[in-house]
């Protein structure tokens, strides 16, 4: 398979052309790979009384649910967020891992991982925040983080 890029300033808009010989089950996984980021969103709104935010995926911590509400947390601050957690654990990018029933976290921001008595606990980079990971879950998150690029 041969990649090209062709990049000029006549262009109005980015186009992914694939040209090849006869469809297959190849070709058929690169379109999905290519919708499938196509379709990634990087942003989410959340809410505080009545006003919209629209937040950078990028800056969350993590997503937790409270009382029936999904929060996405920040360094400074939490949002409302109007999805459940297994929605956005179908939409959110790859670094984004569920942890526990009531928490899905952002891999890229975290400082360290711990353990104590009371369980597995995960600190984020320039916060306070932290937040616990279920037996479950540990296994995961530490390949994820030792696949983790630096």
């Amino acid at each position: 398979m041969k990649i090209r890029v062709d990049v000029s300033s006549d262009y109005t808009d980015k186009e992914i052309i694939i040209k090849a010989p006869k469809e297959d089950e190849e070709l058929e996984e690169l379109v999905k790979e290519i919708e499938k980021i196509k379709n990634e969103f990087s942003q989410i709104n959340g809410y505080i009384d009545e006003t919209v935010y629209s937040l950078n995926l990028k800056e969350i911590l993590f997503f937790e649910t409270n009382d029936r509400n999904v929060y996405a947390h920040t360094v400074k601050q939490s949002f409302l967020i109007h999805y459940r957690l297994y929605e956005l654990e179908d939409k959110l990018p790859d670094n984004f891992l569920r942890v526990s029933k009531s928490s899905i976290l952002n891999l890229d921001e975290i400082l360290s991982l711990s353990r104590s008595v009371t369980g597995n606990l995960v600190q984020f980079k320039d916060t306070y925040k932290t937040i616990y990971v279920s037996r479950r879950f540990l296994k995961e998150l530490k390949n994820r983080l030792n696949q983790r690029k630096f």
